[in-house]
């Protein structure tokens, strides 16, 4: 019961604060979420929330909302001329983040307790990319987000189903090529099946006529027999289901467009969790993921405004570089992270970091430029 009167705070606050402008309203969200956790924990009230509780109702909730609406509002058609490069420039941009971030945090903290695990599970989450939290600062840039929103989609699949396999591994000494190819191959082949499966109930049981509720009725079970029957990562299926889906459709999927108030609630709830120690213990941390996730994004993507069809001209190609890449799909995926991996306390502090980094500053770095 504390749990639910919790999660309706949580929303009148958000509603609240909706009309906010976005520079306004993050930070005063995220201060409000602080205050309330510092006084549960002086006042040792019982919030309905523990770390177990909070992590399932994201994993079975929140995310399968997200990804639902991530691949709905996805502009197919616009992508549809770019979608080679745009695929390219994701797996280079994942490949590169997941190397240089994993290599800087492990040697840079250098420490037992921080596993390469670990730095690999770290470098995974700020490879993730959504414009969530991005969008609100590109207004007229629309094919900046278009490129951010065809990016995230090819980025968020293969990130999960790393994170996947990561997260069953003990260690990484466990980790043999084939060992990782025969894991990988079993992922994406039960996510293939979960995906042919879901469309061929959705096909025979008329789902072109379906609304709104039922389609989200469909897509939860369909997350939970992938995950449950298929040990498939049902997030990538739900992407890929309904962008399977929306191939061959002339109207759009319908969603509950809640992902504004989702966004908004996470960043009330990354306040909530934020404690003083993260900054005296782990600000080194903080700083080296800030650093990496930044540097090496950014090396990733300079190459391409060499080439000439690029689509994102003028203003719009600073707008791009500096563009928050992190939005409430990573921060949900941080909030989920089993408490058993190694050193979780240290990457979810890490995570935070590069995540307030991106609400607090770089949106404003192109907010400022452009209305200067």
């Amino acid at each position: 019961m504390n749990g639910l009167v919790s999660a309706a705070v949580v929303f009148s606050l958000v509603a609240m604060c909706r009309t906010l402008p976005n520079g306004v309203r993050l930070p005063l969200l995220l201060i409000l979420g602080t205050v309330a956790g510092q006084l549960v924990s002086r006042l040792q009230w019982d919030s309905g929330w523990d770390a177990q509780s909070l992590t399932t109702g994201i994993l079975y909730l929140v995310l399968p909302l997200l990804v639902w609406e991530l691949a709905a509002r996805l502009p197919l058609r616009r992508l549809r001329r770019y979608r080679g490069p745009v695929a390219v420039q994701a797996l280079l941009t994942f490949l590169m983040m997941l190397a240089g971030v994993s290599a800087v945090l492990f040697f840079g903290i250098s420490h037992a307790g921080f596993p390469l695990l670990s730095a690999l599970v770290a470098a995974t989450l700020l490879a993730t990319a959504d414009p969530g939290f991005a969008t609100p600062y590109l207004e007229g840039a629309r094919r900046v987000q278009v490129w951010l929103e065809g990016e995230a989609a090819v980025v968020d699949a293969l990130a999960l189903v790393l994170l996947m396999v990561l997260l069953s591994l003990d260690s990484v000494s466990q980790w043999s090529t084939a060992t990782l190819m025969t894991d990988l191959l079993r992922t994406v082949a039960g996510a293939m099946l979960a995906v042919a499966c879901g469309v061929a109930v959705w096909r025979v049981a008329g789902g072109a006529r379906w609304g709104t509720v039922l389609t989200g009725v469909w897509l939860w079970w369909l997350y939970l027999g992938a995950e449950w029957l298929l040990a498939a990562p049902g997030l990538v299926v739900v992407l890929a289901a309904t962008v399977w889906i929306r191939r061959g459709r002339p109207a759009p999927l319908p969603c509950l467009n809640l992902t504004p108030w989702l966004a908004d609630s996470l960043v009330v709830v990354l306040g909530f969790t934020l404690t003083a120690a993260m900054f005296t213990e782990r600000y080194w941390a903080m700083l080296l993921a800030i650093g990496a996730a930044g540097a090496v994004r950014l090396l990733s993507l300079l190459p391409w405004l060499m080439w000439r069809g690029l689509p994102i001209r003028g203003e719009e190609r600073r707008q791009w570089l500096l563009a928050p890449s992190r939005g409430p799909i990573t921060l949900a995926l941080v909030l989920a992270l089993p408490t058993d991996l190694p050193a979780w306390w240290t990457v979810q502090s890490l995570a935070y970091g590069v995540i307030l980094f991106d609400l607090l500053l770089q949106g404003s770095l192109i907010h400022g430029g452009r209305s200067g």
